[in-house]
């Protein structure tokens, strides 16, 4: 052609609808099959209309018909028409459609006699119709329904049109409720599909993902699957035509044909033979410079085929799904960052509280070995107790004060150790054997009562039972020391009180030290075994319940606490009665 321009008819409605015509040099359209093109519509003159190229410019010419030729809804005699005008002619609607050579995104290919016309699109964000470009009367002008228009002229046709526009806007507002759901992908995917089968009325249809793999290859990975005719989609295992893919996702394009088993493009393509796909439209999801997926719809039925406004139609909605996919992907990777850096933040928190812990356990351990030497020798006058002891045999008061001090100075030695061992984290050997548990606990208390604190307090200490239990005593009686000293400082009031329980429960005993005082905080609960945790401000290091929690899981115990119904708390020590280890040691290294 000689001209710059292409022009071109697209059938709306009408016995043609969804096909191509054009127009080189002339088309005349009539009820009479002499017509370049016969279209046996009752409400058509034998020859109603010509359509003709005059220089560059396109014409439509009534050709003195009974029922008159309309374009944008207003009767016309002869008139120039411009791209996207519709002309209607009886029954039938055409949409003007212009190929500028250079310019033009818009590819028809011509098929064979046995194929129907195909069309080739690109497909971009920018390039699909709005309304803001044009004026409320200019659209609806378009239509056949403005105010230029004659009433009494509106046809089925046009009503139609306007019913096919209603949809298309019900179907993305109906999309776009979707997405701002904030469904996930996989769920956005599987509705957008249903409702795009729904009206395209279209039998099947897929939605496919671009992935990039590490080595900078790229595969393409099915996210919705639908057949109408499948009662359940998760049973449809149907083949997505690779080479429909390819021409969609590297010519950025959307793809029509009407019959896809005769088009030579894709008559080889193994998928479409094995789903028997007669008309197929595929469009790609383009966000921004990017295409990141593909939605395709497929016919089985011959005589259903699909149009150009269905292509526009679902360009529009796979780039809102690009997009919407792109926004989840983001958020998602948005969460993941945020927790990973939660996690960085609570490991380096973690590692600086690690970091002090073990810098103030060496301070404590050297202090610990510098005294231990000094604190030896000042506690050497202790050992007159054991004479002393010795002397007066039938003195029971002298006999309970030896017995005191003794204890006193067995106490400070082992508290030492123990904090040295505690601070480097070195193992400690235990030396178990059988102790009657209820006479240990007595001389633990005749001990504490010697403490002002404690010696204020109702110690009530009654055993209905006496088991013998396997365990170091030394140790043990400095759980119990530490625990009772604790329930005194808890007690504020003048009525304090510290029952101590003692009971067997099948191969294990458990020992209860209850006090009366306010009970304990949840702040302080949650970080009650911490080490160097305190409340007792520059009268404590924090370590004792640490400590004592360490000797009791020796003894393959447990330490725990609660709040009583009355007040105050009960620590409570489950251990067994009978210890099965021949070289018993424990490790104080942190947990």
């Amino acid at each position: 052609m000689s001209q710059a321009n292409d022009h071109r008819l697209h059938v709306l409605s009408g016995d043609l609808e969804g096909q191509v015509l054009s127009v080189a040099p002339e088309l005349v359209i009539g009820r009479s099959t002499s017509c370049d093109v016969f279209i046996p519509d009752r409400r058509m003159s034998r020859r109603h209309a010509r359509f003709y190229v005059d220089g560059a410019h396109l014409f439509v010419e009534d050709l003195e018909s009974h029922n008159g030729t309309y374009v944008n809804g207003k009767r016309v005699a002869r008139m120039q028409l411009f791209r996207s005008d519709v002309v209607r002619v009886g029954t039938s609607q055409f949409e003007v459609a212009v190929k500028e050579h250079q310019t033009s995104p818009v590819q028809l290919v011509e098929g064979t006699a046995d194929v129907h016309p195909q069309l080739v699109k690109e497909v971009s964000p920018g390039t699909h119709p709005s309304l803001t470009q044009m004026l409320a009367e200019e659209y609806f002008d378009a239509i056949g329904i403005g105010e230029t228009g004659d009433s009494d002229e509106v046809s089925a046709d046009q009503v139609k049109f306007l019913v096919q526009q209603t949809r298309n806007y019900a179907l993305l507002h109906e999309i776009s409720k979707v997405i701002q759901g904030g469904e996930l992908a996989e769920t956005l995917c599987h509705e957008v599909l249903a409702l795009i089968l729904k009206v395209t009325k279209a039998d099947r249809g897929f939605m496919v993902r671009v992935v990039a793999e590490p080595d900078g290859t790229t595969r393409l990975v099915p996210v919705a699957v639908q057949d109408r005719d499948a009662p359940d989609d998760s049973s449809v295992a149907l083949k997505l035509s690779e080479t429909v893919a390819e021409q969609v996702i590297n010519d950025r394009c959307g793809v029509i044909t009407s019959d896809a088993m005769s088009d030579t493009r894709f008559s080889s393509a193994e998928s479409v033979v094995l789903n028997d796909i007669h008309s197929l439209l595929a469009v790609p999801m383009v966000v921004g410079d990017r295409v990141t997926g593909l939605i395709e719809i497929e016919n089985k039925q011959l005589i259903s085929t699909f149009s150009e406004a269905d292509l526009d139609l679902l360009g529009i909605v796979a780039s809102m799904v690009g997009a919407a996919l792109e926004n989840l992907e983001l958020a998602a990777q948005r969460e993941r960052t945020i927790a990973e850096l939660q996690q960085a933040q609570e490991q380096l928190l973690q590692a600086q509280d690690q970091l002090v812990r073990s810098e103030s356990l060496a301070a404590i351990g050297r202090f610990a070995s510098g005294i231990a030497h000094e604190v030896k020798n000042h506690l050497a006058p202790f050992m007159l107790a054991d004479m002393l002891a010795r002397s007066y045999p039938e003195d029971e008061d002298v006999q309970e004060s030896a017995e005191l001090m003794l204890e006193a100075q067995r106490r400070i030695l082992g508290l030492i150790d123990e904090i040295r061992h505690f601070a480097s984290g070195a193992s400690s050997d235990y030396e178990i054997m059988p102790h009657d548990l209820g006479r240990v606990l007595e001389g633990v208390i005749r001990f504490v009562k010697c403490d002002v604190r404690v010696k204020a307090m109702d110690v009530v200490f009654a055993p209905t039972e006496r088991p013998l239990v396997d365990m170091d005593a030394g140790r043990m009686r400095q759980v119990f020391i530490n625990l009772i000293r604790n329930a005194a400082d808890a007690i504020s009031h003048e009525e304090g009180r510290i029952e101590i329980g003692l009971r067997e429960q099948g191969d294990q005993v458990i020992i209860e030290v209850s006090d009366n005082g306010g009970g304990i905080p949840a702040d302080v609960a949650a970080r009650l075994f911490e080490p160097f945790f305190t409340t007792k401000g520059d009268k404590g290091l924090g370590l004792g319940l640490d400590i004592s929690r360490k000797i009791v899981r020796a003894h393959h115990g447990t330490l725990t606490f609660d709040t009583n119904d009355v007040g105050g708390t009960t620590f409570r020590i489950i251990i067994p009665t009978v210890q099965e280890l021949d070289d018993y040691e424990v490790s104080f290294a942190n947990e």
